[in-house]
């Protein structure tokens, strides 16, 4: 297809009439079969066609209003630090523009009644928040034609998505290039949460450096977290009882370290003479617990301030084609790593930890 696509373009995508399409496209949804509504919305999403849509809103004045959108799956902001410091991002770069955000935390997984809400006039456009595998947000092409940005999740192309994230696997690479150079060989791994594509990524990345270097993983020291600190301790219980253990450990978040770093310290084995352990997101907690974590930066307000910033460029333009944005990750390296030929034995009641030629010590 050359330049940009029509209404026709649409209409023949859906296999309807122009005038089925237009109606359908401005909120008219109602008047027609759902299925005959759903193909023009993925055929307009498709085609990245939403030009006159926009043209429309700003000869009537937009609201001037940004919907930010949580996941039912957190959707409270009470414990999100993530989710905070993204807003804080998206009001600094919203505020000085005469915009308003309304929050928005979907109680139901039904996709058609949470775009319903979303997509009622009130906004115009949405910003998702680390949206899960499965989650309804992500049918939102099903159902509303307002721009849309993703934060938080690098989804696959599929979802047609525009979407700012951290670069998980480049940041996760570099962490453990750098525990690696310390010497460390025998390396476990506390998974995050399985619904989020970052814990994916983050272990794949962990996975190739690993071959990279020709180092095994032991698939024992591989454990499922949830992404908060109670599965990180959770996780250490389960390690610390092996009859072997790794000289180093690596964390997909910083929760998940923290916790297993209280776990090592209510078994009295210390962190990092004895088991080196490192974190990801560098946040508040990892920077103010007894001993500083060794763990990957990425800026989350930054993340906010782009999605902001790259949905009102949609708004202006009209340009709906997807585009996806990575922001490189930081190692920041404190005090929970050492080197692993400095370590410590783990006193005689627990399991013995693991030197580099695989030998205990």
């Amino acid at each position: 297809m050359r330049g940009k696509p029509t209404l026709r373009d649409v209409a023949e995508r859906a296999g309807c009439s122009i005038t089925t399409a237009s109606n359908i496209l401005q909120g008219r949804s109602h008047l027609y079969r759902e299925d005959m509504a759903q193909r023009v919305l993925s055929a307009a999403h498709e085609l990245g066609y939403r030009a006159n849509s926009v043209a429309r809103s700003l000869a009537r004045r937009r609201t001037a209003t940004i919907g930010v959108v949580l996941d039912p799956q957190h959707a409270r902001l009470t414990h999100n630090v993530y989710a905070h410091d993204v807003l804080d991002g998206v009001l600094a770069y919203l505020e000085p523009r005469d915009y308003d955000i309304r929050l928005i935390t979907p109680r139901t997984n039904d996709p058609a009644a949470i775009w319903r809400r979303i997509d009622n006039g009130s906004i115009d456009g949405a910003i998702l928040i680390a949206p899960v595998m499965g989650s309804p947000l992500l049918e939102w092409q099903h159902y509303s034609t307002l721009p849309v940005v993703a934060v938080g999740s690098t989804l696959p192309d599929e979802y047609l998505l525009s979407q700012v994230d951290i670069d998980n696997d480049a940041a996760m690479a570099s962490i453990a290039e750098w525990v690696i150079q310390q010497g460390h060989r025998a390396i476990g791994f506390i998974k995050g949460h399985p619904l989020h594509w970052s814990a994916h990524q983050r272990e794949r990345a962990f996975r190739r450096v690993m071959a990279q270097h020709g180092i095994p993983v032991r698939e024992e020291w591989v454990l499922q977290g949830d992404y908060g600190s109670e599965s990180g301790a959770y996780a250490a219980a389960q390690l610390l009882r092996q009859k072997e253990l790794p000289t180093a450990v690596l964390c997909a978040n910083d929760e998940m370290a923290i916790g297993f770093i209280q776990k090592c310290r209510d078994m009295e084995i210390p962190v990092p003479d004895a088991i080196s352990v490192a974190g990801f997101d560098d946040s508040y907690w990892a920077r103010r617990m007894g001993i500083a974590l060794t763990t990957v930066q990425h800026d989350r307000y930054q993340v906010g301030y782009l999605a902001a910033q790259m949905l009102l460029h949609q708004l202006e333009t009209g340009d709906a084609r997807p585009q996806r944005m990575l922001i490189p990750g930081a190692l920041v390296v404190r005090r929970t790593v050492a080197l692993a030929n400095a370590l410590a034995a783990v006193p005689d009641s627990h399991a013995t930890i693991l030197t580099e030629g695989g030998s205990r010590l």
